[in-house]
C-alpha cells in the first residue's frame, strides 16, 4: 500500500467581537487549512498553487470573522 503525504497550507484567523447577549468582547481563534494536492483544484481545473490556496483561506477567514459570537456562559 502506498501512502501519499501532501503539504498543508495553514492560515490562523483571530477575531474579537462583542457578545450577542452581554456585549463584552469574545475572542476566538481558528486555524484554517487545506492541502496542496492534485485533488485541490482551481477555477481552471488545474492543481491550485499555494498562493491560490492562501487566497481561498483568506476569503473563508474574512467570512468567519464577520460571524457573531456568544460567550458559553451567556448561551446557557
Amino acid at each position: 500500500m502506498t501512502t501519499y503525504v501532501f503539504d498543508k497550507v495553514e492560515l490562523r484567523a483571530v477575531k474579537a467581537v462583542p457578545c450577542t447577549v452581554c456585549g463584552r468582547k469574545v475572542r476566538r481563534q481558528r486555524t484554517l487549512w487545506q492541502t496542496e494536492s492534485p485533488f485541490n483544484l482551481n477555477a481552471r481545473g488545474r492543481a491550485a498553487s499555494r498562493r491560490e490556496i492562501r487566497e481561498k483561506l483568506q476569503v473563508l477567514a474574512v467570512a468567519w470573522q464577520a460571524e457573531p459570537e456568544t460567550h458559553p456562559a451567556c448561551a446557557s
